[in-house]
């Protein structure tokens, strides 16, 4: 048992020093016009599927009882926003809106997203936009903690549950081996 822990705990060491390399800066980008005022933030990366959230912060300095948020991207960029493309907006009030993106392969990409204030008489449109990396692993990059903790968190749950289930499947075993012997012996 002292082995296995200390086996554990050597490659729970390993994996942390060697995974940390790189750390994010907290980007976030933000637009200012007479219309709206947007930041963008790159929020995380998911450990379990690389995708990568973002978050917009909309303070519209209009009523616009029908804006259009619209994310654009190359189509090597899979883009699924979390609200809807029309949306009310309302002046001096906050609104915050997220979307997950997944690159198909490696490369720098332009990131964008579009407001646009439909009005009766004209149009206000304000973008906000962001360059992100992916490298060959599709890891944005520079490398987030969060991804890196997720990451090692990700492993300790693999090994965990499949320690568990070899550890039943042992278990159950021994309660099998034992009816069978029973039921294989011939009766005295």
């Amino acid at each position: 048992m002292k082995k296995i822990l200390l086996t554990t705990v050597i490659l729970l060491s390993l994996l942390i020093t060697n995974t940390i390399p790189l750390y994010a800066q907290e980007s976030s980008l933000t637009t200012d016009t007479q219309y709206f005022e947007i930041s963008m933030e790159r929020v995380s990366q998911s450990a379990w599927n690389k995708a990568v959230t973002y978050t917009i912060y909309v303070t519209p300095k209009i009523d616009s009882p029908r804006t259009q948020i619209i994310w654009d991207a190359p189509t090597s960029i899979e883009i699924n926003p979390k609200h809807k493309e029309f949306i009310d907006l309302y002046n001096g009030k906050t609104y915050s809106f997220s979307t997950t993106i997944k690159a198909k392969q490696e490369g720098s990409y332009e990131l964008s997203v579009n407001l646009i204030a439909w009005q009766h008489d004209t149009n206000y449109i304000n973008s906000v936009s962001d360059i992100i990396t992916f490298d060959s692993n599709l890891l944005a990059q520079p490398i987030e903690p969060s991804y890196t903790y997720g990451n090692i968190a990700k492993i300790l749950i693999i090994v965990s549950l499949s320690g568990l289930s070899i550890w039943g499947m042992v278990v159950l075993s021994k309660k099998g081996l034992k009816s069978f012997k029973k039921w294989i012996t011939p009766p005295t």
